[in-house]
């Protein structure tokens, strides 16, 4: 990859220039930072020290060589340090009045500042075959003025401060393991006598509403069930046991992704120009704490969408600019929408690129800044009272407060949340892949103190009354690959596919009839009687997860393809995106 991983000068850091195979540009460099006339070198192992050498004096004299820059020159570099190093161009000349315009800039000061920005070897071109070409500036000098860039000095005045919402991204998880607990608990497992049986939503909000506003607990559930973490069957809420245990698996960076970005991003089809321009968006909030101009926001959103547009696929450049503004203002009103953005309008109802701004949100600033969540989950226990109650402080790890939701029952859900285990919450968690010996052995490890002796022999002999032969809850049984299509279609929204081919039964009408359906049909049925043993399929659980997130892995080479350096010192290659 040609960039420069860090801000230690070695021979890799030397390709942040892309032009050591350049011998003649390589001696006009040296000789512009030296003072010298030194011969042309074709040993690229001689051109790389050079390089090396001018990467040296550049960290060095980089404050001193910015304040020499005309507010031109300082515009066009702080375009490029604001984005990802780089300005796409297909004529270079109308790039320039794009930017006059947008940034409201004589067209020939910039001409002549970029001109300058050349002669001064700050700015190179780089030519590319099938996709349009751009100028870049050297990251070893957008690293080393960060700090440097005021943008009175280029705009001359300075945007306002604003503050973003704070979605309560540490209250999130404790809020998601509630909701689980709660469905668990309160999503019936059977229906006798013909009743209706469903998750009541406003008991569920006013459960919740000492923690959450109704409205944003609403919005998470959405999510969620949009996304197939919580599923809905015959009118009852079930959580999706194979996702659910790959989501516990993920990182809390990962987590959240999901939760407050994986819909957006989705809805424009993981389109890497958008994710760019998110991640400007982002570092812009994150390090300036102020709102970003929309018509700065929509050049960047432009020269991201150009970057990866291949050569001839633009009309004429009017016209082009016609339909960006379109998908930008579609852009912009979904990260409203989705609360991930706050417009800051001068007019109500209106949104203006001219003289409107945004700034992102938290999380999600934060998150699309690689800032590491796991560091604010780092507690590993829970107090397991004589009572049966589990009190958990806040910042528990999500994985174990995942896990504890699906055993116990949620008492109530704050800062400071409360479970409780009883007999009906041991065999609901059954159902959802808890293995008997494993109760025993979670609570143990992750109580802060001793299990108390009357909780543990309590569980013990809840488990040992259980056989599922008594259990009327569920049943498990397989069929023959040839009839499992049959099933399905024949008792679609009754019963539910756990792994291809095995179906989990609530209803024991239901159970009646599919016993009799495959009776009269000659289908024979396995009846898995040993559930809390049986080992279903990695790879079948890797499956269906990739399937539900059909993006993750996008998702992940966007964070390892960007790392962790912010934006604006990485330099993108046509065989690297």
């Amino acid at each position: 990859m040609l960039r420069g991983e860090s801000n230690h000068l070695t021979s890799k850091a030397v390709a942040d220039w892309l032009i050591k195979e350049e011998p003649n540009l390589v001696k006009k460099i040296y000789d512009y930072y030296f003072k010298t006339d030194i011969s042309v070198s074709f040993d690229s192992e001689e051109n790389t020290k050079r390089l090396e050498k001018v990467s040296e004096i550049i960290s060095k004299n980089a404050p001193e060589i910015y304040k020499k820059l005309s507010r031109g020159e300082k515009l066009i570099i702080y375009i490029m340090k604001s984005g990802f190093g780089w300005i796409v161009y297909e004529d270079i000349e109308a790039t320039l009045k794009i930017i006059a315009k947008i940034f409201h800039y004589e067209y020939q000061e910039l001409a002549e500042a970029l001109d300058l920005l050349f002669k001064k070897y700050l700015v190179f071109k780089y030519e590319r075959l099938k996709n349009y070409s751009f100028i870049f500036s050297p990251p070893v000098f957008l690293r080393n003025i960060d700090y440097l860039i005021l943008k009175e000095e280029i705009f001359e005045e300075e945007d306002s401060p604003q503050i973003s919402k704070d979605l309560l991204s540490h209250q999130l998880i404790p809020l998601i393991a509630g909701l689980i607990s709660y469905i668990i608990t309160y999503a019936p497992r059977s229906s006798e006598n013909n009743e209706i049986h469903k998750i009541d939503l406003g008991k569920m909000l006013d459960f919740f509403k000492d923690f959450s506003e109704k409205d944003y607990l609403e919005q998470i559930i959405k999510k969620l069930t949009r996304f197939g973490f919580f599923q809905k069957f015959n009118n009852r809420i079930i959580i999706n046991k194979s996702l659910f245990d790959s989501i516990v698996n993920l990182s809390i960076n990962e987590q959240l992704f999901i939760i407050f970005l994986y819909e957006f991003m989705d809805k424009f089809d993981f389109r890497k120009s958008a994710f760019m321009t998110l991640k400007i968006l982002a570092n812009y909030s994150f390090t300036k704490k102020t709102s970003m101009p929309l018509r700065e926001l929509f050049f960047h959103y432009l020269n991201n969408e150009i970057y990866i547009s291949l050569k001839n696929e633009t009309k004429n450049l009017k016209l082009l600019l016609q339909q960006e503004e379109l998908k930008f203002m579609f852009f912009v009103k979904s990260l409203e929408t989705e609360n991930i953005a706050i417009i800051q309008r001068e007019y109500p109802d209106v949104i203006s690129i001219a003289t409107d701004s945004i700034i992102m949100n938290e999380p999600h600033a934060s998150l699309l800044n690689n800032v590491d969540f796991s560091t604010h989950f780092k507690e590993e226990k829970f107090i397991v009272e004589a009572n049966y109650e589990v009190i958990v402080e806040p910042l528990l790890r999500p994985d174990i407060l995942f896990r504890l939701s699906l055993i116990a029952e949620p008492v109530t859900i704050q800062t400071i949340s409360i479970f409780r285990i009883t007999k009906e919450s041991i065999y609901r968690s059954f159902a959802y892949g808890i293995r008997k010996e494993e109760i025993l052995e979670f609570l143990t490890s992750h109580s802060k103190h001793p299990l108390p002796e009357i909780v543990k022999e309590g569980i013990k002999s809840f488990i040992n009354s259980l056989t599922l032969e008594k259990m009327e809850h569920y049943k498990i049984i397989q069929v023959s690959a040839h009839f499992s299509s049959i099933i399905k279609d024949n008792f679609k929204n009754q019963i539910i596919e756990v792994e291809p081919h095995t179906f989990l039964i609530f209803d024991r009408e239901v159970l009646k009839n599919v016993e009799e359906f495959c009776k009269k049909g000659k289908i024979a049925i396995r009846y898995i009687t040993d559930f809390l043993g049986e080992k279903y399929s990695a790879s079948l659980i890797q499956n269906l997860f990739s399937h539900n997130i059909k993006h993750l892995h996008t998702m992940k080479d966007f964070f390892d393809y960007y790392g962790n350096e912010p934006s604006g010192v990485n330099l993108k290659i046509d065989s690297e995106f």
